[in-house]
């Protein structure tokens, strides 16, 4: 499915939406097109611009909401691979601090694991039981690959387009 980054008035980063609401937006004058795509939406003898990037005309307030962790996002920030051996078969979640010394349910402390990783780390930090990650948890933004690898390449090609960095 395609999807169209939306922006609020000020030009900053609001939504991550369908093409189908995308252009719904546009055509109801809600909203004007920055970047469109090549291929024109194909309306029997119509034609309309196909967007990539749409700018509210209207300002919206909102609050910055943090992305929901859950297995399948930490699976895929982490490539599907367990982040101490990059084995990528009996994966598992892991807590880096466990959760019995004050771990967190957090996206800088869930990797993704094997199943011997995490009973040869078991209640122990990886400093303990020496084992190192291989890459360190982060938190993802809205626009990060781990959601849509298409709408950040258009995003971070936008910044570049508008001097922002």
């Amino acid at each position: 499915m395609e999807k169209v980054l939306v922006l609020n008035a000020d030009y900053s980063p609001l939504n991550v939406t369908s093409l189908i609401r995308g252009f719904n937006l546009v055509n109801k004058g809600k909203a004007e097109i920055l970047k469109q795509g090549e291929r024109p939406i194909d309306a029997g003898s119509f034609k309309f611009a196909r967007p990539l990037i749409i700018r509210l005309l209207n300002y919206v307030k909102y609050r910055v909401k943090n992305l929901k962790v859950n297995r399948a996002r930490i699976y895929k920030r982490d490539g599907f691979q367990c982040v101490y051996c990059g084995l990528n078969k009996n994966l598992t979640i892991d807590h880096v601090l466990p959760k019995s010394r004050g771990g967190s349910n957090r996206w800088t402390n869930l990797v993704t694991c094997c199943g011997n990783c995490n009973r040869k780390k078991g209640d122990k930090t990886p400093h303990e039981a020496g084992m190192t990650l291989r890459k360190k948890p982060y938190e993802p933004s809205l626009f990060s690959e781990i959601f849509h690898n298409s709408v950040e390449t258009l995003w971070k090609e936008f910044q570049e387009s508008m001097g922002i960095k």
